[in-house]
């Protein structure tokens, strides 16, 4: 310390600069109620002190009223001072413990307050420097003047005159705190650079402080809580151990209900920074959101004392919005990048509902039940049973949905629509092929149709054949007639059928009777019709045989074995035939039936011919399908016009309507 460089101000200790409330001098500090003096120390309370500004003013009180703080905890100090916390952030708990910051409060005398320097600020203020170097005290000495000797000879002191000298000092680390204090450093000081070049005593330029940048914080963001969230996109393993490059593993993960999707982690405000004035530096504020805006269908937010979390209600798919980052768990699956080689490969539904938002390229499959596409389809959709329903265009593709339901909304081209007992929508239609049990197109241009049912409001160049049929408009386009075929009962193979069934029968009973002829002539010998008659008294009880008639009888019964025999042989052909002619007379009933009942409405409604059509009747089995088993491919067979005697009307305007019944 300096003083002990000056016996004259060591002749008492030095005296501390806390003051009280009761007898407070000018020159003396009262505490703050956060602060106290004991235990040879000054120490501080965080738990009473309402913000760190409040230190922060006191601080300057302290080193501005021309005292110091000796024994300083500079970084103790200066944390509690700066805490580096922004503004908005959860605050940080204060320290629990009280902390002593230094030894006493002293004043700093005026002739030491001179050893230290101006400072330099460089980089636009970031640092700061300080040049050290010798230093002294400039002190008044009174210098004796010397007369004649006295009598013993000595010189005789006659008066005194004044001057100065400079006097050796070293600079003291608790000063040079204060004294950078006044001189507007107050943040940042590096105390052990300080420390160390006071004690080289060397010349020598040191940065002494530099600023204490912000440190950028995070936005807020999520945190995976399971595996499920993420597909495999791996491709698929068959069963005999073969890889599928066209299906992809996973493509949609499934999740139990009670699952932890998601947990939010809270966005980090990061650390203030200070520049060498104290002065605070902000971080940029990180952005935040509520989880509770992700959380879609399915799922709820569960709050607790670990966080934030997104957990599935229930067991289902999980769908993720790439646009909107809502997490949904639901019944269906929904897709929204596509059906392609890259995004999902060919896909195998396991769940009973699909929703696709992205394009089906050419030569992708899928495969499901109850499916919508919301974008084009190029490939190929088929569904077992339920609905497909496409809200945009199909393109070159094909939709198979047997029993089930098939729509396009827009625009079908060069396509095959399949749904055989079901039923076909579509807006508009070009160059398609539909077979399905009803089928209703707004606009159909070269199309191949069969059905039970159709209804089209313009049909041009098609090839038609159901039972009931209605065109609003129909035409030719490019010399391509609209061929017409009405699909009528055809009776003949019934009448064939009954016919051969018939002869069948009667053929059965001329069989019948020459077996019945054999029988009778078995049953007329005196042989059998002898055994006959005592075999019914032996088994109604009417007579009892003794031990030696049960002997002679059995030697008789042995002695017609083969005649009894041959009668239970005929009797069996008998029954047999007896049932087959049963069975027969069944199928004619059905047949009958059949023919009697070929079912109701087959008619055929041109509203305005506006071109070349042809509308004529094809027979087929009453009750079966129209074109039972055609397959797609051989659809364009409809158009052989070759058939003329069934023609029923020829012409290129005018209207026509006709209803099929027993007598056309």
């Amino acid at each position: 310390m300096a003083n002990a460089e000056h016996p004259a101000l060591m002749a008492a200790p030095p005296k501390s600069a806390i003051g009280n409330l009761v007898d407070l001098r000018a020159d003396e500090i009262l505490l703050p109620s956060f602060m106290v003096r004991a235990n040879g120390g000054v120490y501080l309370d965080p738990r009473q002190m309402e913000s760190p500004a409040q230190l922060v003013q006191f601080i300057d009180r302290v080193f501005s009223s021309g005292v110091y703080l000796p024994g300083l905890d500079l970084p103790a100090l200066a944390r509690l001072m700066y805490p580096r916390t922004p503004a908005g952030a959860t605050t940080e708990p204060r320290a629990a413990d009280i902390v002593r910051i230094a030894d006493d409060i002293r004043q700093f005398p005026q002739e030491r307050r001179g050893l230290y320097k101006s400072v330099k600020a460089v980089d636009g203020g970031a640092r700061v420097e300080y040049m050290f170097e010798p230093v002294a005290i400039e002190r008044t000495v009174q210098v004796p003047i010397y007369g004649g000797g006295d009598e013993n000879g000595l010189p005789v002191i006659t008066g005194y005159e004044t001057d100065t000298e400079l006097e050796p000092a070293t600079l003291d680390v608790d000063e040079f705190i204060a004294a950078l204090w006044t001189k507007g450093v107050r943040s940042g000081i590096d105390i052990e650079a300080i420390r160390a070049a006071i004690a080289s005593g060397r010349t020598e330029r040191l940065t002494i402080a530099q600023r204490i940048d912000p440190v950028e914080g995070a936005d807020a963001t999520v945190n995976e809580q399971t595996d499920a969230l993420h597909r495999d996109d791996s491709p698929a393993i068959l069963p005999n151990g073969k890889i599928d490059l066209r299906h992809f593993k996973n493509r949609f993960p499934q999740v139990s209900g009670g699952t932890r999707l998601l947990k939010k982690i809270p966005r980090d405000f990061g650390k203030l920074g200070f520049d060498t004035s104290g002065k605070a530096l902000e971080p940029a504020i990180p952005k935040d959101f509520e989880l509770s805006a992700l959380a879609g269908p399915g799922t709820q937010l569960e709050r607790t004392e670990q966080g934030e979390f997104i957990l599935a209600v229930s067991d289902g798919f999980l769908n993720i919005d790439t646009q909107s980052q809502v997490i949904s768990v639901t019944e269906k699956i929904v897709n929204r990048s596509g059906v392609s080689l890259r995004t999902t490969g060919n896909l195998a539904l396991s769940g009973d509902e699909y929703e696709e938002h992205g394009e089906v390229q050419e030569r992708r499959v899928v495969d499901g039940k109850h499916m919508s596409f919301h974008a084009n389809v190029y490939g190929s959709i088929n569904s077992s049973g339920g609905r497909v329903h496409l809200l945009a265009n199909l393109s070159g593709g094909n939709i198979r949905n047997t029993g089930g339901s098939i729509q396009v909304d827009k625009r079908a081209t060069n396509a095959v629509l399949d749904a055989r007992g079901g039923e076909v929508h579509i807006g508009q239609a070009e160059g398609v092929t539909v077979i399905a049990a009803k089928v209703k197109i707004e606009k159909a241009v070269g199309c191949d149709i069969v059905a039970e049912e159709v209804e089209i409001g313009d049909a041009t160049a098609c090839a038609i054949t159901a039972r009931r049929i209605h065109l609003a408009r129909a035409g030719d386009r490019k010399g391509i007639e609209t061929l017409v075929s009405v699909w009528v009962p055809d009776f003949s193979a019934i009448d064939k059928r009954i016919a051969d069934i018939e002869k069948s029968i009667a053929e059965t009973q001329e069989q019948i009777k020459a077996k019945q002829a054999m029988l009778d002539d078995r049953l007329a010998t005196p042989e059998v019709t002898k055994y006959i008659a005592v075999n019914e008294r032996i088994r109604s009880g009417a007579l009892k045989l003794s031990p030696a008639q049960d002997a002679q009888w059995q030697q008789a019964v042995q002695k017609l074995a083969r005649p009894l025999q041959e009668i239970r042989a005929l009797r069996g052909d008998i029954d047999k035939l007896k049932a087959n002619i049963s069975s027969e007379q069944e199928d004619i009933d059905g047949l009958l039936t059949q023919r009697n009942d070929p079912g109701e409405g087959v008619n055929c409604t041109i509203d305005a011919v506006t071109g070349d059509v042809t509308v004529r009747t094809q027979a087929g089995l009453p009750g079966a399908a129209v074109h039972p088993g055609i397959a797609a491919q051989d659809m364009k067979k409809l158009r052989d016009p070759k058939d003329t005697k069934t023609r029923l009307f020829s012409d290129d305007s005018g209207s026509f309507s006709w209803t099929w019944t027993q007598d056309s």
